[in-house]
């Protein structure tokens, strides 16, 4: 029987920011808000992206990528580079709850529900009219919407795990948020300079190249 081809990729990082996967692959592939459980998400000493390893009973939130292209895997392998391990985890996928607290039709990832946090809230909204009592079974992903966590359905996707499980550097909890705010515009000032950089010196072998051609 032939192996199953894997076209979806877990994020939970950096590829959470449609800026970065419109930099890195130009377009925002169909996600969905998922967990994959028995993980934990690290911030890492000295560094601004995060690390994932294995831990049991904790899970870590993010979003699948659907219906990624060959070409586009390799993009994903050569961004994460050697730190990171890539393999085959089962995420649930999360639906939505409105504020009144009943799930809502489809959980495709609108740029309002980008934002996906790392601890679950007791209660989401900002007025007693909208707010839904969710307790531990949901996670806030935009003001006065929920993803519960008990309405889900598996699928399979890539993971990039931490290389090092026994790496010293790996503390505490990483935040999409406080990354977001901090450093994504440097980040991506940071990989459009690398990007041009790169074409310049790629078109100026090419040429040289050329030059050799016509000795």
């Amino acid at each position: 029987m032939a192996a199953t081809v894997v076209r979806n990729v877990f994020v939970y990082g950096s590829l959470l920011a449609p800026e970065v996967l419109t930099a890195l692959l130009h377009r925002v592939p169909p996600a969905s808000l998922a967990v994959v459980h028995d993980y934990h998400r690290f911030s890492i000493k000295n560094r601004i992206y995060p690390a994932v390893l294995p831990s049991k009973g904790d899970k870590v939130f993010g979003k699948v990528l659907f219906d990624l292209s060959d070409q586009e895997l390799h993009i994903l392998d050569e961004f994460e580079d050697i730190e990171y391990t890539r393999l085959i985890v089962s995420p649930r996928i999360l639906n939505t709850l409105g504020a009144d607290g009943e799930p809502v039709v489809g959980t495709q990832v609108g740029d309002a529900q980008e934002l996906i946090g790392s601890r679950c809230l007791e209660k989401v909204g900002t007025s007693q009219a909208d707010t839904v009592e969710i307790g531990d079974d949901a996670v806030e992903i935009s003001p006065g919407h929920a993803a519960g966590l008990g309405l889900t359905t598996e699928v399979t996707a890539y993971m990039y795990i931490w290389a090092d499980q026994g790496d010293p550097d790996l503390v505490g909890d990483w935040e999409y948020e406080v990354w977001r705010a901090n450093h994504l515009k440097l980040f991506l000032a940071k990989y459009e300079w690398a990007r041009t950089y790169l074409e310049d010196y790629v078109k100026m072998c090419e040429e040289f190249e050329s030059e050799l051609s016509k000795i």
